[in-house]
């Protein structure tokens, strides 16, 4: 399997279906006598910008924490619970749990539900 083609950017499902973002990045461990193996899928901005650079890396962890979610770091999921890789990679985990979806929830209730008619309010 090329990890970079096959895993990297893909859109990730949960075991409902759910969409929960995309693999921004992925977590090795390297033993002194033991193959590399990958331990975790990670998801989140900081990992991602992180890529690019890692300037960008610790901007973008360092603005999630004044203005974001509580959680901060990357979302792991250990690689134990990859079902398939495909077109997407399908996780046996539920996307709630994992806090893939913090950022979504965070944005609806600081942003979104202060948008005159873009919140859950009844309207009289």
């Amino acid at each position: 399997m090329n990890l970079v083609r096959d895993v990297l950017d893909k859109k990730l499902i949960d075991r409902e279906e759910c969409e929960m973002g995309r693999v921004s990045g992925l977590l090795m461990h390297v033993g002194e006598t033991s193959q590399p193996r990958i331990t975790h899928i990670l998801i989140g901005g900081p990992t991602l910008w992180s890529r690019i650079h890692p300037v960008f890396g610790r901007m973008s962890a360092a603005l999630a924490k004044l203005w974001g979610p509580s959680r901060t770091g990357a979302v792991r999921i250990p690689w134990s619970r990859v079902e398939t890789v495909g077109r997407e990679v399908k996780l046996d985990v539920e996307a709630k749990e994992t806090g893939a979806l913090d950022w979504e929830i965070w944005f609806a209730k600081h942003v979104i539900e202060r948008i005159p008619g873009g919140g859950s309010e009844e309207e009289e």
